[in-house]
């Protein structure tokens, strides 16, 4: 494709070195859709001959087919998907596949290319976060009680189905940065050239329209030279693998025997070659070691784009692997995670018995000081640091001192008190939008479900006016 200015070809190592067709072979129907409309633009403008437009095309309808029959290219020693796809053209059509390249640069041509990738893979995404969040919400119970850490310390109780609407929270903001990607990626830059644009009389808003895109970038310069939508989906899977392993974090600490609240099934979870009791929550564990092979690959491609001056350089290749190893952490670890977590067995028994355990329901004594006899809160906590102190001395818990030693503490407090002084009865006071009583997480159970409905609805819509069709179901 550049062979005219060099007399001798390149050394096998630095070909190898420097070749990424074993990486973006992943973008050949994007390259084929993108090849595809600007063929029929040169056609349209007169740029090249209609009738070997209408071959380009056919052409590459042709190999698109091909290349989905046969499950992707294979690799024949190409540069890279675009030498590739023009290669076959070439052997194909002859003199029509040497035209496709007019009126565009492989500068542009890549980052259109990445741009319909990264706008379908965001959807897909989207598409696997909507099914964790759907499961999360089948599996939120607004009446089993369980305990809430602070520092990992007892804190205070609240219900299974608020723990498991926290984590679809934050999946959901991971959803909304789905959308936030889509955008920052929906601008075309075919036409753009190497750097300086291309003087030919092509029409870049009907290619955009061809390829679904909403508009077409502004400045030929930027337009090679942005990585910004890269380096925002690679933070985007950063983001969701993060809250992933924050609560396989929880998962491995409530499977350990001192907790005991939740067991993997067998179908995910690993045994010892030395220990046969052991059954190990691996795949817990798992993502929270990839979440941080995913930091240091949005680290890295940062790194990597900071010392790019304008416009390009070959290090901006390394974007591929990013992209693509990023896809090959994320996806994965939604599906295994709802898969583990649909069949995950809570121990509600357990629960609530640590629910009840660690003094957690402290707090109830000096809300009811304030609530029933007006004393100011910081009064009231120190009484009940020292209710707590006595239960501790005594070795029992809250409920299980008497009416005497509490009117020791102090006189107000008394057996009126003490049916406050219940996980359940804690949870249930809790009734405040966003709190953890059963009412109100049976309504957060609705809006979540509702909104599980919305956003699926959301993503189809979409992809089907934000993709070309040809790239397949949800691009």
């Amino acid at each position: 494709m550049w062979g005219g200015r060099f007399e001798s070809e390149p050394a096998d190592a630095a070909r190898a070195f420097t070749r990424s067709f074993p990486w973006d072979r992943r973008l050949y129907r994007e390259d084929i859709v993108a090849s595809r409309a600007h063929a029929a633009m040169l056609g349209a403008r007169d740029i090249i001959a209609a009738s070997d437009a209408d071959a380009l095309t056919a052409g590459l309808d042709r190999l698109l087919q091909e290349l989905d029959a046969a499950g992707g290219p294979a690799d024949a020693g190409d540069e890279d998907i675009h030498s590739y796809v023009e290669r076959l053209l070439i052997e194909r059509l002859g003199d029509p596949g040497r035209r496709l390249h007019t009126a565009r640069s492989r500068n542009d041509q890549v980052a259109t290319d990445m741009r319909l990738y990264v706008k379908g893979l965001t959807l897909r995404i989207g598409r696997a976060l909507v099914d964790l969040m759907d499961a999360l919400v089948d599996r939120a119970e607004p009446e089993t009680v369980a305990p809430g850490f602070t520092h990992l310390q007892s804190g205070q109780p609240v219900t299974l189905g608020h723990y498991l609407l926290a984590i679809h929270e934050m999946l959901s903001r991971d959803l909304d940065g789905c959308y936030q990607v889509f955008t920052l990626a929906d601008a075309c830059p075919l036409g753009s050239g190497a750097l300086a644009g291309v003087p030919y009389d092509i029409d870049r808003e009907q290619v955009a329209h061809a390829l679904h895109f909403s508009q077409i970038t502004r400045n030929s310069m930027d337009a090679v030279a942005d990585r910004d939508y890269l380096l925002a989906l690679l933070n985007l899977g950063v983001g969701i693998l993060l809250h992933l392993s924050r609560w396989a974090e929880d998962l491995v600490i409530w499977a350990a025997p001192g907790f005991a609240m939740v067991e993997f099934a067998d179908a995910y979870a690993t045994g010892s070659s030395i220990m046969p009791q052991k059954k190990n929550p691996d795949i817990a564990e798992l993502v929270r070691g990839r979440a941080g092979t995913a930091l240091g690959i949005a680290s890295g491609m940062a790194a990597t784009v900071k010392g790019v001056p304008l416009t390009y350089g070959l290090d901006l290749q390394e974007d591929k692997q990013a992209l693509f190893r990023m896809e090959d952490l994320v996806l994965p670890t939604l599906g295994i995670m709802r898969d583990a977590f649909a069949t995950l067995n809570f121990d509600r028994e357990r629960m609530a018995q640590l629910a009840e355990s660690g003094y957690a329901t402290a707090t109830e004594i000096a809300d009811f000081l304030v609530e029933q006899h007006g004393a100011p809160f910081r009064e009231a906590h120190e009484i009940a640091g020292r209710v707590v102190s006595e239960a501790i001395g005594a070795g029992v818990e809250l409920t299980a001192l008497t009416d005497d030693r509490l009117r020791a503490i102090d006189q107000r407090l008394g057996s009126d008190l003490r049916e406050r002084l219940t996980a359940a009865s804690a949870v249930a006071r809790r009734d405040v939008p966003g709190g953890t009583a059963p009412r109100q997480v049976r309504l957060a159970i609705a809006d979540a479900r509702g909104r599980v409905d919305l956003e699926r609805g959301r993503l189809r819509e979409l992809a089907a006016a934000g993709l070309p069709a040809a790239l397949g179901p949800w691009g």
